[in-house]
């Protein structure tokens, strides 16, 4: 269905192509596991192929696509839209219109349908995506994750024959995350599609897909087949490209090399784990409880929230959310999509004003402060990274802190280069941040918050878009300057990280702080998790099951 011959693409004003050289063949009704490290050129080759390339942008494409049998960009938009369909990395970048049934409607009209087919469609969408409620929203007014379903709704409404599905879950909590890659699994299996997955979360994905295709930075395939054969065969090559390696593959593998179990089958997630060693006999392991030890912190608080409310219009985002935050903590803000975590976030970094509430800074009225203030000691780096680049280029970003500041240039020269280094941005400097990979674009806007050296950095999804080697380098950089004093606030929904990183967690639940307790007590509370709609970290999970294994009296 799908066929790319030598294909390649480079953007105006670079040197390199930002997809290098590439052969792939994809059959009708495949699900396709499309991996590379951030910048290999995977959202270049899923806009080529629905034919964006180079049909509105601009872009040197050599090679050449077919999509049944026809090269995309000769059909006419509406034509395109229904054989291959494209969900974009920022859900963002799709919109047009005004409010989220006014979207979908967008879509539907452009391609010709009857009124009675258009409503039906829409029902439908809205229902699939759980956004019935929120119709009638501003898309603007929306979180992250509200957004990304409400690109989603727009792709099912239009019902392509093949799906190219860019990051479809990167903003999603946990439970959507779940909803909507079984809800694409349904459909797939219902309708014969066709779906291409670029994705880093992979752990939900791997049981169902039938191919796994790994590009490589440097250009090429450097890894085919399926998803057993590439994680078992290819663990190596796709380790030192820095692409994530599902957390139960690389356990797996680990304890085989190591003597201590003998796999029929690589477990590609926790329920095949569980399933071999039920069939070696090998029981679950029990619950562990770590008790968490109470810190008593005396310090004077960097922050402290009392009462804060929040409303958009009609609509109350933040209701009484009170805390306090301690010089030197790292903890992680953690909710479900829309429950009111950028918003927060918003209002601590001083760009917005809670409708009612206090927030001191240590110990000062945050009204009686002045915003320059704020933002001194205050960095955010945004859910959307694009939302906060105002320079040229990469290098004028990154200065942009210590040149409004007055810092002489021979001053901050040698820590440019090193914050060009530590981001992997080097060969990017001259480069407009609009025109950087989505990975690309997240590390930069980090960098220009560690550049300004707050007290006090807000964080909301670091490490979106991110392969797992950057995603490691980032959050290393983040613990080190942990462990100089700074203090950490993460907004993520990644369970992992924040078991390794953050000493505390904050859940945030319609509006309101509904728990404050360590990250060992969160973990260890069943019933907090179900409320949460989490489950506990695969590698605090896996953990246990070493010990169980190694117990054991022979390999298994």
């Amino acid at each position: 269905m799908i066929e790319t011959m030598d294909l390649s693409v480079r953007y105006p004003m670079q040197n390199q192509p930002s997809l290098p050289p590439v052969d792939l063949q994809v059959e009708r009704g495949e699900k396709i596991l499309l991996l590379g490290a951030s910048g290999s050129g995977k959202s270049t080759l899923a806009l080529a192929l629905q034919g964006l390339i180079p049909r509105s942008i601009d872009a040197e494409k050599k090679g050449s696509v077919l999509v049944q049998g026809m090269p995309p960009e000769s059909w006419s938009i509406p034509e395109a839209c229904q054989h291959l369909g494209i969900l974009f990395q920022d859900p963002e970048t799709q919109f047009c219109m005004v409010t989220v049934e006014e979207e979908i409607i967008f879509g539907l009209e452009n391609i010709g349908l009857a009124s009675d087919d258009i409503e039906s469609r829409l029902e439908e969408s809205l229902t699939l995506t759980g956004l019935t409620e929120r119709r009638h929203e501003s898309l603007h007014h929306l979180s992250g994750g509200l957004k990304q379903k409400a690109a989603i709704a727009c792709l099912l409404a239009l019902d392509p024959e093949a799906l190219v599905l860019d990051e479809p879950t990167a903003n999603l909590d946990p439970q959507s995350t779940e909803d909507i890659l079984q809800l694409w699994m349904d459909i797939a299996a219902r309708k014969n599609k066709t779906l291409i997955f670029i994705e880093h979360k992979l752990g939900h994905l791997l049981p169902d897909m039938d191919r796994v295709i790994a590009l490589s930075k440097h250009g090429g395939v450097i890894a085919e087949g399926t998803p057993r054969e590439v994680f078992h065969d290819s663990f190596t090559a796709l380790e030192q490209e820095g692409i994530w390696i599902p957390t139960v593959c690389r356990e797996a593998l680990k304890l085989e090399e190591e003597g201590i179990v003998r796999w029929n089958h690589l477990p590609l997630s926790l329920e095949e784990w569980e399933t071999e060693c039920a069939e070696k006999g090998i029981e679950k392991p029990v619950e562990s409880i770590i008790t968490e030890k109470v810190k008593n912190n005396d310090q004077q608080p960097l922050l402290e929230i009392e009462n804060l409310s929040f409303s958009y219009r009609n609509h109350e985002a933040l209701t009484n959310v009170h805390f306090t935050l301690y010089p030197g903590e790292f903890a992680a803000l953690a909710g479900s999509n829309g429950a009111g975590k950028s918003t927060l976030a918003k209002i601590l970094s001083g760009i917005q004003v809670p409708t009612s509430g206090s927030i001191k800074r240590k110990g000062k009225p945050s009204k009686k402060m002045r915003t320059d203030d704020i933002m001194k000691q205050t960095g955010f780096v945004f859910q959307n990274p694009e939302h906060q680049f105002i320079c040229d280029t990469v290098e004028d970003e990154i200065t942009y802190g210590w040149r409004i500041a007055g810092v002489a240039e021979e001053e901050w020269a040698r820590d440019l280069e090193e914050m060009l280094d530590m981001f992997q941005l080097t060969d990017k400097r001259h480069e407009n941040p609009f025109s950087l990979s989505q990975g690309q674009k997240r590390r930069l806007s980090v960098a220009t918050m560690l550049s300004s050296n707050q007290e006090l950095l807000l964080l909301d999804e670091p490490t979106f878009g991110q392969d797992e080697a950057n995603t490691t380098a980032l959050m290393n950089i983040l613990k080190k300057l942990h462990l100089h004093g700074k203090t950490i606030l993460m907004i993520t929904h990644d369970m992992e990280l924040i078991d390794q990183y953050a000493d505390r967690v904050l859940l945030l639940d319609d509006g309101m702080i509904k728990y404050d307790v360590g990250t060992d007590t969160f973990f260890n509370n069943t019933d907090l998790l179900q409320h949460a709609c989490v489950q506990v970290p695969v590698t605090r999970y896996l953990k246990q099951w070493r010990d169980v294994l190694e117990r054991q009296e022979a390999p298994c």
